[in-house]
Order: structure tokens, then C-alpha cells, then sequence
């Protein structure tokens, strides 16, 4: 008899320990997910803020440009501005306006 109560208590084991693999094996496939998820949730936010890095980092880089090149670059709007001005006179220079003819008595 005691083989028969200790396999009856070998087999309730067994079951037990089925069911727990089971619960443990969900369990793992959840926690898998969940960690998924936070991974892309993770790397999203990883990409965005790199993005946003390089964006400054552009920007930085534009503006010391236009700091270390701001004669040339003045001069280049200057000349713009007074071939406009030219332009705009038909090809004709650029003169003071004309002084009025005084009376004289």
C-alpha cells in the first residue's frame, strides 16, 4: 500500500507542478510583452531626444556661420540693396534728387 499513497502523492505533484509551469509560462509571456513594449516606448522617446539634439546642433552650427562670416554677409546684402536701388532707377546711377531753381529778383 504505501507505494500506492506515495504514487497518489507523486501524481497530485506532478499536477501542481503542471499548473505552476503553466501560470509561470503565461506569466513570462506577459512580462515579455509588457517588456516589448517599454523597449519601443523607450527607443521613441531615445529617438525623439536625438532629434532633438541634432536639431540644436544644426542650429548651432548655423549660427557660428553666419557670426564668423557677418562682413561678408553684410557686404553681399549691401551690394543687393544698392543693385535694387539701381535697378529700380532703370540703369540709370544713382544721384542726389535734383536741387529746385531759386528765385532770384
Amino acid at each position: 500500500m504505501p507505494s500506492l499513497v506515495d504514487s497518489l502523492g507523486n501524481f497530485i505533484s506532478s499536477i501542481f507542478g503542471a499548473i505552476t509551469a503553466v501560470l509561470s509560462s503565461i506569466l513570462a509571456v506577459f512580462q515579455s510583452l509588457v517588456s516589448a513594449i517599454w523597449g519601443i516606448i523607450s527607443t521613441a522617446f531615445a529617438a525623439v531626444g536625438t532629434m532633438a539634439s541634432g536639431l540644436a546642433h544644426t542650429f548651432e552650427g548655423l549660427v557660428k556661420f553666419l557670426l564668423s562670416n557677418i562682413v561678408v554677409i553684410g557686404g553681399i546684402v549691401a551690394a543687393l540693396f544698392v543693385y535694387g536701388a539701381y535697378q529700380q532707377r532703370n540703369g540709370r546711377p544713382i544721384t542726389a534728387a535734383p536741387a529746385k531753381n531759386k528765385k532770384v529778383n
